[in-house]
């Protein structure tokens, strides 16, 4: 037995913390998706006015309260109808103990005045017999009977006087055990009416309390569905706004897009004063060795080696261009995880997809992003110059693979670089922040090539997460 009873201990103890470890896990769980909900839906805030994300979070957020205040306010009603119903059975308990007390109360009372009665009768028949008006005993009936037929009257009237007695005696008895009886029987009904009535006082306090925190949870829910009716009524009056703000996220990309094209057109330019003036070099070379040849072919003279050729003269200055074969890395360590995609994104306070020439990553503040490829930076430009973007630094990886090539990173809590500046593969060029039309810290990273913007996730160093 104490051996079973250890293990079963052992086994309760080992549920008990099972039950934990995956209530917790559960709890875990749900804040990790209500954190990457979140975050999702700030991200696909990107670029609207502060306070209007502010407003929509908050609406968002008593909208995610509403169901969880539907069912808490469930489950105390549940809770409450529950305890009424206890309180109901211990109530008729209750009720049906008190009328049995009073029953065994009017039954002892009863039974006792019976008993009196029979005590009177055997209390008289006693008093008889003292006095000698009984008949008296066999040998005075003998002695003092003048006939058979006296003697047989004496007789019966002797056994009827004895079965009186004993009928009296044994109902006395009978009486006395019936009371015995039903004051043990009334002790413990007293019993149970004090233990019921302990049970309807805590009852009653417990449906006080469930009552109070009924009410509080509907109070709870009244104030939220009011105050999302009020959010929900302030969004739509700053319907205006949004509008607004949609129209300089599109005026920022339109901004963005012009100085990558004109970034494009002086890595086209470049490109090609480069090859024109390879080309008039090699065709000069040319030129003199036809010369030289001719010359000696004037003097009959076998021509002499054409020298070798020096060094080509440097070429103008141009943007560092990144390997034919680079591979482009992500701007925070892999695996990256994505929180709003590159693509059309549905802005969800009043609707409508608008383009996200990025994609969004998270990162926390002030985590290094680094160059996805070398280049040299063309701008660091703060808030003021770029309107949603907050803190961006843009760099120009020239002419890779016959396209030219662009990076952006926005929102930037601070720069780690500066114009003009060349740049290697994985060197930090600033820090991760939420300057800009954004409520939280992530990076916003996008590539260009050839003016036009492309996924980042397809390229080969980029491995995420979501």
């Amino acid at each position: 037995m104490a051996a079973a009873s250890a293990l079963l201990l052992a086994v309760s103890g080992t549920a008990a913390t099972a039950d934990s470890e995956d209530e917790r896990e559960r709890l875990v769980e749900q804040q990790e998706q209500s954190e990457q909900q979140l975050e999702e839906l700030q991200s696909s805030l990107e670029g609207v006015d502060v306070d209007l994300q502010e407003a929509y979070l908050a609406l968002e957020g008593i909208r995610n309260q509403i169901p969880g205040a539907q069912a808490e306010l469930a489950t105390a009603r549940s809770e409450l109808s529950a305890a009424q119903r206890e309180q109901e059975r211990i109530t008729g308990q209750l009720e049906a103990a008190r009328a049995e007390l009073l029953i065994i109360e009017d039954q002892i009372l009863a039974d006792s005045r019976l008993s009196d009665d029979t005590q009177s009768s055997l209390n008289e028949l006693a008093r008889s017999a003292y006095r000698g008006e009984t008949v008296g005993s066999r040998v005075d009936m003998w002695l003092t009977v003048a006939s058979n037929d006296d003697l047989l009257g004496a007789f019966a009237a002797t056994n009827s006087i004895a079965r009186t007695e004993s009928a009296l005696i044994l109902e006395a008895q009978t009486q006395v055990a019936m009371n015995e009886n039903r004051l043990v029987r009334q002790t413990a009904v007293e019993d149970d009416i004090v233990d019921l009535q302990a049970e309807a006082d805590a009852i009653v306090a417990e449906l006080e309390t469930k009552e109070a925190v009924a009410q509080q949870r509907a109070d709870k829910l009244t104030a939220l569905e009011q105050s999302e009716a009020e959010h929900a009524e302030e969004l739509e009056a700053r319907r205006s706004e949004f509008q607004a703000s949609m129209a300089r996220i599109e005026d920022d990309r339109e901004s963005t897009a012009a100085r990558i094209a004109e970034i494009d057109e002086e890595n086209r330019r470049l490109a090609e004063e480069a090859a024109r003036r390879a080309r008039d070099e090699a065709d000069a070379r040319d030129a003199a060795a036809r010369a030289r040849a001719e010359e000696e072919a004037r003097k009959n003279v076998a021509p002499a080696p054409a020298p070798a050729p020096g060094p080509a003269p440097a070429p103008a200055p141009a943007p560092a261009p990144a390997p034919a074969r680079t591979a482009f890395v992500p701007p925070v360590p892999a695996p990256v995880y994505v929180t709003s995609p590159f693509g059309m994104r549905w802005y969800p306070i009043t609707g409508g997809y608008w383009m996200h020439n990025g994609v969004d990553l998270r990162s926390v503040c002030g985590e290094g992003q680094v160059a996805t490829a070398a280049g040299v930076v063309t701008a660091t430009r703060p808030p003021h110059l770029t309107g949603t973007s907050g803190n961006q630094v843009m760099i120009n990886h020239g002419i890779i693979n016959g396209s030219s090539y662009v990076s952006v990173y926005n929102h930037l809590g601070g720069f780690a670089v500066s114009p003009g500046q060349s740049v290697s593969q994985g060197q930090v060029i600033g820090f991760t922040g939420q300057t800009g039309q954004v409520t939280g810290c992530h990076v916003h990273f996008e590539i260009w090539r050839d003016g036009s913007v492309i996924d980042p996730m397809t390229q080969a160093g980029f491995t995420r997460r979501n």
